[in-house]
């Protein structure tokens, strides 16, 4: 699951009515759910504790003590996702909203970060590219730029092989998970693994976020609104930023030896070409 809101809209159809005010309630009231114990939670909603804690399982977590660890990681989403309009009423909006989200993400953005994420792929024989749903946008992006490169490059959109993939990888490769939330169990379980085999990891997800703990470099994805909360707009916006700031880094740090290995691509995609004319 990539967030508590994508956990939501998975579990939904699982879910009885009371477990479904339930994860509303700390979906739609996350700093009042996050100061909360169980016990309080519990009288504030009139339910048992016991419902609390099925209701968290049923979204995916242990327990309530995890499901509140992932609203702290994700307060800032889930207050502004009560905050913005999910209505962008003409191309002006969209325009000022795309160009202030890319401003404030920019100046967020490490240069020395993206510098030693790019040295990093450099210097990687394989990359493996890890994200879920609206995420999958900006991994599916980078994967065609690190293609044309002639790395040996995958993007895993599946929880167990992102898990076989951080096992197996050695040490000469590097991982890259995207992730808007940057609560994501499988990707957290993944990058767990990744610790193992010493894989490098490069993350692009919020500051501070569970999943950065676990990143060799982290590339802030930063977001003062969300438009939709389960992303694909800003979110989509300021992933794909990220990407192409770290790709013209990378190409700066390769030189030649991208130009060298682009001729082979171009090769290949012109022999392509020339046998669809025929």
């Amino acid at each position: 699951m990539s967030s508590l809101l994508q956990s939501y809209n998975e579990a939904l159809h699982h879910l009885t009515e009371t477990e479904e005010r339930i994860a509303s309630f700390v979906i739609s009231h996350p700093e009042e759910a996050l100061d909360l114990p169980v016990q309080d939670l519990a009288r504030r909603l009139e339910v048992a504790p016991s419902m609390i804690i099925k209701a968290a399982k049923k979204l995916g977590f242990s327990g309530y003590t995890q499901l509140r660890l992932a609203i702290a990681s994700e307060l800032n989403l889930l207050v502004q996702r009560e905050k913005s309009s999910v209505m962008i009423e003409d191309l002006e909006a969209y325009d000022q909203l795309v160009s202030s989200t890319i401003r404030e993400a920019y100046s967020r953005l490490n240069e020395d970060d993206v510098e030693a994420a790019a040295r990093l792929l450099a210097e990687a024989q394989i990359v493996d590219i890890y994200a879920f749903g609206f995420d999958a946008l900006a991994g599916h992006d980078l994967y065609l730029k690190m293609l044309h490169s002639g790395k040996r490059v995958k993007l895993i959109e599946n929880g167990y092989e992102q898990m076989i993939s951080a096992y197996t990888l050695e040490s000469d490769s590097v991982i890259v998970a995207i992730s808007s939330a940057g609560t994501s169990a499988d990707l957290i379980d993944a990058l767990r693994f990744s610790q193992k085999s010493g894989v490098s990891v490069i993350t692009i997800t919020p500051a501070r976020s569970m999943l950065s703990g676990y990143s060799k470099v982290n590339l802030e994805s930063y977001y003062s609104k969300l438009v939709f909360p389960e992303g694909g707009l800003v979110t989509r916006i300021v992933q794909l930023m990220i990407v192409d700031m770290l790709y013209l880094q990378f190409l700066k740090i390769s030189g030649k030896k991208f130009e060298e290995r682009y001729s082979k691509f171009r090769e290949v995609l012109d022999f392509k070409r020339r046998g669809m004319k025929k």
